[in-house]
């Protein structure tokens, strides 16, 4: 789903029974296709990879690992970080974009962390591909700096390859993406609690505090929350059927409808997580990442989902099981990803939240992020954004107003009423 990890709403329903059929028997129903141990890496050869590729482009790629535990549990995420400009000691003085990518946030969707390792490639060591010059997004890249978690859930992960293929859950059994702030904790009448356990509050989860902090220090103006279940690409929001306002959400939209048709040929949904996929997740990072980490561009992509597969083949349903498919959705979503930092990059120079600036454009006000410097956009489009703008804060100008007046004209009235009857009733004592 869009910020919400799931698949679409029959698929999800299905997944939902198999799942609590199999949980009333006390355990996860075993999937129909094991693991395809050809095609996927574990999560140890998985991270000896990156960090072998870290190792030979330590001009470019760095990597960190961060632990954090509590009540007893323990997780720790690793952290890459791509500048091209590292080896040249540039500096960022507001003209760098910042991206931050989160993989593997549910353990069951291993083709995440495929995608996360082979973006790196693309990026470091620019193989080949079919009709695609990847010199040409050299220079693109000399404008960003991007921090990559290839997988958020490793212990989660762990459980997954241990057997428990249906899990989408961290080592202790919460859903990770239920875990943050935003209308946390609030159930849908087809909640499920095995598969959306938001833990006992929110940031409960060491795994989620730690992106958290990542997100504060690092300030993103590009978030991606990267899933399988389907094929899509979300905008906040996820926790209710509708996305935010103003020049922000224009940007979003304009950013995700150019990618969905320069790439996928229009085949994506594209919207808001609540309202695209049929019901709402509460507690997402998407949301939180833009309504409380200001983060300008936040988004969650669904990269892949088998709607034939079994309720209970749950490695098929969001994972592809042969080499042809399995290379095709790697590569496309890698190059989905260059294309976003593209016309990311693009716009957010255009709508100037990059460049001289800073983040600081972009405040929250009533649960929207809104942009303060709509004035100086130059084209058209941004000057009939500016005009819908003023128009329709003149209109709610003149609604309080009315408000207003409608009040006093009423206060006014009920006051003459109360001075008459006291008038009469006067008179007729009198009398």
């Amino acid at each position: 789903m869009a910020a919400s990890p799931r698949p679409p709403r029959l698929l999800a329903l299905a997944l939902a029974i198999g799942v609590a059929a199999a949980a009333s028997a006390g355990k996860i129903s075993a999937a129909r296709t094991p693991i395809s141990r050809d095609l996927y890496h574990s999560s140890d050869s998985l991270l000896r990879d990156i960090k072998a590729l870290v190792a030979r482009h330590s001009d470019k790629l760095s990597m960190e690992t961060i632990r954090g535990s509590n009540q007893g549990y323990s997780a720790e995420l690793f952290v890459v970080t791509f500048n091209h400009l590292k080896s040249k000691e540039s500096v960022d003085n507001g003209s760098m974009v910042h991206v931050l990518l989160s993989f593997g946030q549910h353990g069951r969707e291993l083709i995440t962390s495929e995608v996360a390792l082979r973006l790196l490639y693309f990026l470091t060591e620019k193989p080949k591909i079919a009709g695609v010059d990847m010199s040409s997004f050299e220079k693109m890249l000399e404008n960003l700096v991007i921090k990559m978690v290839p997988m958020e859930n490793l212990n989660g992960r762990r459980r997954v390859e241990a057997g428990e293929v249906c899990d989408r859950r961290n080592g202790r059994g919460v859903d990770l993406n239920r875990n943050w702030s935003v209308d946390w904790g609030k159930k849908e009448k087809d909640y499920d609690p095995y598969e959306e356990n938001p833990g006992a509050a929110p940031f409960s989860e060491p795994e989620a505090q730690i992106m958290r902090e990542i997100s504060r220090s690092f300030k993103p103006h590009i978030w991606v929350n990267v899933h399988s279940g389907m094929e899509a690409l979300f905008m906040p929001y996820d926790h209710k059927n509708t996305t935010p306002n103003g020049a922000s959400a224009h940007l979003m939209r304009s950013v995700l409808e150019n990618l969905n048709h320069r790439h996928f040929q229009d085949s994506c949904v594209v919207g808001s997580g609540g309202g695209a996929v049929g019901y709402l997740a509460h507690g997402t990072t998407t949301d939180y990442m833009y309504d409380i980490g200001k983060v300008p561009m936040s988004f969650t992509f669904e990269i892949y989902g088998d709607e034939t597969a079994p309720s209970n083949d749950c490695f098929k349903m969001f994972n592809p099981v042969n080499k042809t498919t399995f290379d095709r959705v790697v590569n496309k979503w890698c190059m989905a990803f260059l294309i976003l930092f593209e016309e990311g990059l693009r716009n957010l120079r255009d709508a100037q939240v990059v460049s001289r600036g800073s983040l600081d454009n972009w405040v929250p006000i009533g649960g929207d992020i809104v942009e303060r410097s709509v004035a100086r956009k130059s084209s058209r489009e941004r000057r009939k954004l500016e005009g819908f703008d003023l128009g329709m804060q003149e209109l709610r100008t003149y609604f309080r107003l009315f408000m207003l007046s409608t009040f006093l004209l009423m206060f006014m009235f009920c006051t003459r009423i109360s001075k008459n009857r006291n008038r009469d009733s006067g008179n007729i004592l009198d009398t």
